[in-house]
């Protein structure tokens, strides 16, 4: 796994978005990277789980979003997602962004 490149990759794919999600520039990046990466790891997410997640909670992307903006079809973002929340227990979307949530109020300790 690429564990030094993960928050390469996050910072990178946040700042493509950044310009037309200027509200992002209002969180902490720093925070958001660190969270994600800390909850890829222990869950062992892979890149591309990771980044699902990033652009739901960060963005709020709806699955379409998603795919188009990874060029990838619907049914694989619903895929990484369905993959990513059963590596972490969860059942349900709020249950994600409120776990999402908990390690970006860490990563600011």
């Amino acid at each position: 796994m690429e564990d030094g490149s993960r928050g390469e990759n996050i910072k990178k794919m946040l700042e493509l978005c950044g310009s037309d999600y200027e509200s992002i520039h209002d969180l902490p990046i720093q925070r958001v990277e660190i969270a994600m990466e800390t909850l890829a790891n222990r869950y062992a997410l892979t890149k591309r789980e990771s980044e699902m997640v990033t652009l739901i909670a960060a963005f709020g992307f709806s699955n379409r979003e998603i795919a188009e903006h990874c060029t990838i079809s619907e049914k694989t973002v619903k895929i990484h997602l369905a993959n990513a929340m059963n590596k972490m227990g969860i059942k349900s979307m709020r249950k994600l962004l409120s776990l999402l949530f908990r390690y970006v109020l860490d990563a600011s300790l």
